[in-house]
């Protein structure tokens, strides 16, 4: 009886290793995919970013508008208002449900020849894992409110 106690036990605990280690994976894989993404996005390379994001992207801006779609997103990345000096999301958080992980994070940018943006944004996304790789579905972005503070209104 022993032995069975000592041998479940020696099962169970490779079993969470095992699960420890594909969810650390899949987090360092979808953190890669993410990084990827804006790298690619910073160069405005269309024909790169429409292998990195889902057909039926959402890509939401704290100033409110968006882009549905990726032909739309893509377009987006077209002419002379394209081109970052900085472009990311420093990922704070990040959740993984099976095929798809929820990362949150504080967004910075800086466009080409223009001042730094100093408002505090706070992103949220979601990427999907299609044919064993990471896609970029949706973002939101939105004014990072510290705790008990309030919007300024005008």
């Amino acid at each position: 009886m022993k032995r069975i106690v000592i041998g479940a036990v020696l099962l169970a605990l490779c079993g969470a290793t095992t699960s420890a280690q594909s969810g650390s994976s899949a987090r360092d894989e979808v953190l890669a995919a993410q990084k990827h993404f804006y790298d690619v996005y910073r160069t405005c390379n269309e024909q790169e970013m429409a292998g990195l994001v889902t057909d039926d992207l959402l890509y939401v801006f704290s100033v409110g508008f968006m882009h549905k779609g990726k032909a739309e997103f893509l377009k987006s990345l077209e002419g002379q208002n394209c081109g970052w000096d900085v472009l990311q999301v420093d990922v704070t958080d990040v959740r993984i449900h099976g095929d798809t992980a929820v990362l949150v994070g504080n967004f910075r940018y800086k466009g080409k020849n223009s001042p730094a943006v100093e408002a505090k944004l706070l992103a949220m996304q979601v990427f999907v894992k299609r044919n064993g790789r990471w896609l970029f579905a949706a973002n939101t972005t939105t004014e990072a409110i510290p705790l008990g503070g309030s919007l300024k209104l005008k």
